[in-house]
């Protein structure tokens, strides 16, 4: 008998699936999709959480396709289709394989779909997708937040003048610094300096020319010091692009202070976005 109050469940099942598909929480077949109830529903956060595919066959063995497979969430309020997890599979890849956390963490938040991209064509691909799961309640929440459980989440930035932070459209259009809680909204995170687990992004707005990264900042020691990052080569290339920016600490957080905007390769981004999803308790401290 186990004691751990964790969630252990298979959440999506592909049988020759050969073409590009977003599916929701369930089974297909050959293209006919059966939905099932999310497993993993009832919180926004799990606080930690691993992806494993099993049963992985791509037809036509070393001459079959290619595929990046990516697990997404819809949860967050405003957001559809926010990058969590993904693996890149192809011909002969093995039989299990363990999904990369693309925040870099041991928590995910709750995930509602499935995303497979077929980057080579073949003869089809089939996996079973599984989760082993475990949360905790956590200790602060905001209004902003609009949902019941103890979380943060929003945008911390947001390029554009309607419900924004910049005082026109035009978004980044070079190397930039924002301050939370001046230029763009802490939205109370400040409240802790330690945060458990943070999940960020940047969204991409209508329009965008040139390569970006964005780097979220705190200070240690007094020092500012990049607490996630989406790297130094221009990981956001495309309009619409949703990418993780991976934390440089395994999902925790001190509490961010400046988000640094890197144009790599000239050009510009409209109605950009930082979006943010943070949980904590409040900590024992011990004695001295």
């Amino acid at each position: 008998m186990g004691f751990d109050k964790v969630k252990e469940t298979r959440i999506f099942g592909v049988t020759t699936q050969n073409s590009d598909v977003r599916l929701s929480i369930g089974d297909s077949s050959a293209g006919t999709f059966t939905r099932f109830t999310n497993p993993l529903r009832g919180t926004i956060l799990w606080d930690h959480c691993m992806y494993v595919l099993t049963g992985v066959a791509v037809a036509g063995g070393a001459t079959g396709g290619s595929y990046t497979v990516t697990l997404q969430t819809d949860a967050l309020s405003g957001y559809t289709g926010l990058p969590i997890a993904s693996a890149t599979l192809g011909p002969n890849s093995l039989a299990r394989i363990v999904m990369d956390n693309l925040h870099n963490s041991s928590s995910s938040p709750l995930p509602t779909h499935l995303f497979i991209d077929q980057t080579a064509t073949g003869g089809g691909i089939s996996l079973q997708c599984h989760a082993l799961a475990e949360q905790y309640r956590g200790a602060f929440g905001t209004a902003i937040s609009r949902t019941s459980e103890r979380v943060i989440q929003g945008n911390l930035i947001r390029g554009t003048s309607t419900g924004g932070q910049f005082a026109s459209d035009r978004g980044f259009v070079a190397d930039a610094t924002v301050t939370l809680g001046t230029s763009g909204t802490n939205l109370g995170m400040a409240r802790l300096r330690l945060w458990d687990t943070v999940h960020y992004w940047v969204v991409a707005g209508n329009s965008l020319s040139g390569t970006h990264d964005v780097n979220i900042v705190g200070r240690v020691g007094g020092n500012t010091t990049i607490i996630a990052t989406t790297g130094a080569a221009g990981a956001l290339t495309a309009a619409g692009q949703k990418l993780a920016i991976a934390s440089n600490f395994y999902g925790q957080s001190p509490n961010p202070t400046q988000i640094i905007w890197d144009t790599v390769g000239a050009g510009g981004v409209s109605d950009a976005r930082v979006v943010v999803l943070a949980k904590s308790g409040r900590g024992s401290l011990a004695k001295e």
